[in-house]
């Protein structure tokens, strides 16, 4: 008897813990209608990078954009930013320096209608005869009279006369009324081009083209500053400002016109070269006020053979011509030119 009651205290206590468990889960669950709350777990455990990667990925948005290149394909803010778009900052400093650029290239192209070699210039053109046969002559002056190189006074130095509106080779007397060619030049036969250059103060310089009837090149020189480019210039002193002799050379052949000075910048002599040969009449100074000392005939071209080499004429101190043979069948016709 005892036994059986034993056994049924067993039964009833272990209903009554069942009862009470299942009571306290009831209490602790949530209700079915609420949101069940999930917990992630960290399953980096010190993979950083992945998680850059997963946080850069989270504001890494797909770009609705084509790109150059990509296939009409979207592509990542990140490949654009990091493969296809150029460093911006290269691109703006790309476009200040195009912009200098074209602006320096303006202004450059502004000035060169104004000035040449910084000088300041004008246009002006002069025309000769009518018709077809018109010689033209368009060129640049100095706006005013400047000082010129007195080394270049014995060249071909050209000038506009105000006074008579015409160009000149002469000796400048008048310096109000001179204004010396400075700038590009260009001479035309009617509509023909024929030749054409730049001036410096008056004298040649640069390059200086001639032509035909039908533009075709028949001669082509340089000249720096009075002198053509190529020319072997001694000088006095060694600060290479007292200019001895000017030796012309064209084409690595001496030619063109020599030039020997004083040492105190007048000049001595003058005479022209062919092909290496003294040709035409050479002329020698006094140092002083430019006076004529004497005039020596050479052959008049270089193919002249067995030319003995004469005095044309000779002059004193005071200018008195003592001895003349002009009148030698062998002497020159050449114009002489009083610059």
């Amino acid at each position: 008897m005892q036994r059986i009651l034993r056994i049924g205290c067993l039964i009833l206590v272990s209903f009554a813990g069942k009862s009470v468990a299942q009571t306290d889960k009831s209490k602790t669950s949530d209700p079915s209608w609420l949101p069940k709350e999930t917990v992630k777990t960290d399953t980096s455990k010190g993979k950083h990078s992945n998680d850059l990667k997963s946080f850069i990925s989270g504001l890494d948005p797909v770009v609705n954009a084509s790109v150059p290149g990509a296939g009409n394909k979207s592509s990542s803010l990140s490949t654009l930013l990091g493969e296809t778009i150029p460093d911006l900052g290269l691109r703006v400093k790309e476009y200040k320096g195009q912009k200098a650029d074209r602006k320096r290239k303006k202004e450059k192209a502004r000035l060169a209608k104004v000035q040449y070699e910084g000088i300041p210039m004008q246009a002006m053109s002069i025309k000769y005869g009518s018709g077809e046969k018109a010689t033209i002559e368009i060129f640049h002056v100095l706006k005013e009279y400047k000082p010129i190189n007195p080394y270049v006074l014995a060249t071909n130095i050209r000038w506009y006369d105000k006074k008579s509106r015409r160009l000149s080779s002469s000796l400048i007397k008048d310096k109000e009324q001179a204004l010396p060619l400075h700038g590009s030049y260009k001479k035309f036969s009617g509509e023909n081009l024929i030749e054409e250059g730049y001036y410096y103060m008056g004298v040649r310089h640069a390059r200086w083209l001639k032509y035909d009837a039908k533009y075709n090149l028949i001669d082509k020189s340089y000249w720096g500053k009075g002198f053509p480019a190529e020319s072997r210039i001694t000088y006095y002193d060694s600060t290479h400002t007292q200019i001895k002799e000017v030796l012309p050379v064209s084409y690595g052949k001496v030619e063109g016109e020599f030039l020997q000075f004083y040492k105190e910048g007048q000049l001595m002599a003058s005479g022209k070269y062919q092909n290496g040969e003294k040709v035409g009449r050479w002329i020698e100074y006094y140092q002083f006020r430019r006076q004529r000392k004497k005039e020596i005939q050479y052959r008049k071209t270089f193919w002249d053979e067995g030319f003995e080499p004469f005095i044309l004429r000779e002059w004193d101190e005071k200018g008195k011509l003592f001895y003349d043979s002009s009148k030698d069948p062998r002497a020159s016709v050449e114009e002489e030119t009083e610059n």
